[in-house]
C-alpha cells in the first residue's frame, strides 16, 4: 500500500484521508509516544516517497512547478528526473523525424529546440558538477516539447 507524507499546511480548506490513511497515521503516533531504547538492537526507517499524478478526482490538491521562493520545495531524484525527461537530443530528433512531415535537422529545429532549453516544462540540464556551472552538461527533454515543435512542423498524415 503506498503512502505519502507531507508537510501539511498550517490552513487547508480540507484534508481527505481513507480508512487506511488513518490506520497508519495511528500506527504511527502509537510508535512515537511508545518509548525509545537507545541499546535496542532494531531501528526502523521510513522511506517517504512522493508522486505527482494527474487525477480527475474532485479533491484532488493542484500542484504547479514554480520557481517561487516561498513555495513548498520538493527535491527529485535523480530517477525522477529522468521519467520526467526521457528523450536526449538524438531521441528527440529522432521522434520529430518520424512525426513530422517538413522536418529536417537544420538551423531553424536548432533555434526552436534552444528557445525551449530553459523552459522546465521541455528540458532539463544535467551538469556532471552541479556546482560548477562550466562542467560538461548533458540536456534532456520531456516528450510534451512535441507540442511546441507542432506550431512550426507539419505533422505526417496518419495512414
Amino acid at each position: 500500500m503506498p503512502l505519502s507524507f507531507v508537510t501539511l499546511p498550517t490552513k487547508s480548506d480540507a484534508i481527505v484521508l481513507n480508512k487506511e490513511e488513518k490506520n497508519f497515521l495511528a500506527f504511527l503516533q502509537s510508535l512515537e509516544d511508545g518509548e525509545e531504547d537507545p541499546a535496542s538492537r532494531y531501528s526502523v526507517t521510513v522511506n517517504v516517497e512522493v508522486r505527482f499524478t494527474r487525477s480527475k478526482a474532485k479533491d484532488a490538491l493542484a500542484v504547479q512547478v514554480t520557481n517561487n521562493p516561498h513555495a513548498p520545495a520538493i527535491r527529485l531524484t535523480e530517477e525522477q528526473v529522468r521519467e520526467r525527461y526521457p528523450w536526449d537530443y538524438s531521441k528527440l530528433t529522432e521522434e520529430c523525424k518520424k512525426r513530422y512531415g517538413n522536418f529536417k535537422v537544420d538551423k531553424k529545429y536548432h533555434q526552436i529546440r534552444k528557445s525551449l532549453e530553459p523552459d522546465s516544462r521541455y528540458a532539463h540540464v544535467r551538469r556532471l558538477d552541479p556546482d560548477n556551472p562550466n562542467s560538461s552538461k548533458k540536456t534532456f527533454f520531456n516528450p510534451n516539447i512535441l507540442n511546441e515543435f507542432d506550431r512550426h512542423y507539419t505533422k505526417k498524415a496518419k495512414l
